[in-house]
């Protein structure tokens, strides 16, 4: 049934195909029910091909099961769309088989997404000498899309599409020696090699690959010039990424000369292709003024769309801006509703603010429960004002169950990694002695510390010591 074959005779094809069937051949009962649902070379007749057809599906075959269940979901003619479809691709016609490949891949109704069939369908394109098909196949070989991965399969098919001239097929094959994947030794100077030719051939994603390489200090690819010019390519090819990271060298004057326009514009295009790390970088840039002219109203914006899109500092950058009237009027509900997107999205500085939102009450109820909740989540990842907090709430037994001895862990750990209002609030315990015992060395110890970082109220508590004793 291969339409490019001398042999090609669906008169023939139909004969045979009736014959096999009348036998009980599976396979020749569904190909032979595609004559019948089409009329071409039989009788045109649907309820002898759908009887076919689920004989065919009774005793196994795949692409009879398949078909039973899509016709079941057909009108008319969406039946004799898919029908016709599948009859021509059986005939190997690259149109077709592409079409169905599509609509396997998306899963097009009445068709469920089903990438083993995909890569069927375009198995046939790619063997026809489509470069897209065997690039895509071959991909789908490597990364075990639809079918099991296959080492010798992709390369197989990434290397016809890459003898084409095709810089993906290229550069996916430099990123199998790169990363090892589909079970393949890493290979560095076979990485190398095969992103430089897909940089040539103008893979942005090999461009930027190459900047990379020349990029690390002390390797023996080691090449800033090199780098350079390899971003410069990937970022005119309108690659994010390398516009991000060009733009930031820009903004600094790290590796090339500082040009605050060409930053801007750079960080801008990355912005606007959706790349968050620009976003949020480029907003920090505007917002602190520092490194290139401040425009609040910019920065507000690229938070905006990166908060959007579920950024987690974006939300608290977003919040502390509310919170302090930073270019939003002051509003500490809006400030409250970004930390806890934030929050939720595990951004720690976050999960501290609102902790001490709720304790203070601010832009929501009071309420030290939620508070001691919001620090504890903070201080599992290390927040050292969110354990001094957690702490004296342990201390106090305040929203949570009290716990001295967890409590002095917590301040502990604050105080000793260097957080001036947990060597504060420990030297204050010692001082009052009202839950641990009173220690006046100890407390002079952690208010030292603390009043040294400028701690006012250490300051203040030491003096107070100091004039008692003067007494």
């Amino acid at each position: 049934m291969d339409r490019a074959s001398s042999g090609y005779d669906l008169n023939k094809a139909a004969e045979m195909l009736e014959a096999l069937s009348s036998e009980g051949d599976g396979e020749a009962r569904y190909l032979y029910s595609l004559f019948l649902f089409t009329g071409t070379s039989a009788n045109r007749d649907k309820a002898a091909a759908k009887e076919l057809l689920s004989l065919s599906a009774v005793s196994g075959n795949k692409d009879a099961v398949l078909m039973t269940g899509e016709i079941e979901k057909c009108d008319g003619p969406e039946e004799d769309e898919l029908i016709s479809l599948k009859f021509r691709g059986e005939q190997r016609d690259t149109g077709a088989c592409r079409e169905l490949f599509e609509i396997y891949e998306n899963g097009r109704h009445p068709v469920k997404k089903d990438h083993i069939t995909a890569v069927r369908w375009y198995t046939v394109c790619a063997e026809e000498n489509d470069v897209h098909a065997q690039n895509t196949v071959g991909f789908m070989y490597l990364m075990g899309k639809g079918v099991d991965k296959d080492k010798e399969k992709a390369l197989h098919w990434l290397r016809k599409a890459a003898d084409a001239g095709s810089a993906d097929a290229m550069h996916r094959i430099g990123e199998m020696y790169d990363a090892g994947l589909c079970y393949t030794e890493r290979d560095v100077k076979q990485a190398a090699s095969w992103y430089q030719l897909a940089a040539e051939a103008g893979s942005a994603d090999a461009q930027y690959n190459m900047a990379a390489f020349h990029a690390v200090p002390r390797s023996r690819n080691y090449d800033p010039a090199k780098a350079v010019a390899y971003l410069e390519k990937a970022a005119a090819s309108g690659h994010s990424e390398a516009q991000y990271q060009l733009g930031m060298m820009y903004a600094y004057g790290n590796g090339v000369r500082m040009n605050e326009a060409k930053a801007v514009s750079l960080l801008e295009a990355s912005c606007e292709q959706g790349f968050q790390q620009a976003m949020v970088d480029y907003a920090n840039l505007r917002s602190e003024g520092d490194v290139m002219e401040q425009d609040l109203e910019i920065a507000a914006k690229w938070f905006e769309r990166a908060a959007a899109s579920c950024n987690g500092y974006a939300q608290y950058a977003l919040a502390c801006m509310h919170g302090n009237g930073d270019y939003f009027e002051k509003d500490d509900k809006m400030a409250a509703k970004y930390f806890t997107d934030a929050a939720e999205m595990g951004e720690v500085n976050s999960q501290y603010c609102l902790g001490f939102f709720y304790y203070e009450g601010k832009g929501v109820e009071k309420d030290d429960r939620m508070a001691a909740l919001w620090f504890g989540q903070a201080a599992d990842q290390g927040h050292p004002g969110a354990k001094a907090f957690l702490g004296m709430l342990y201390i106090m037994g305040s929203g949570t169950e009290q716990d001295t001895e967890e409590g002095m862990r917590l301040l502990l750990e604050s105080a000793d990694s260097g957080y001036a209002e947990g060597q504060y609030y420990l030297g204050k315990l010692y001082v009052d002695g009202k839950y641990v015992k009173r220690n006046i060395p100890r407390a002079k110890r952690y208010l030292s510390k603390a009043a040294k970082q400028g701690d006012p109220d250490a300051k203040a508590l030491l003096d107070m010591i100091r004039s008692e004793r003067m007494r």
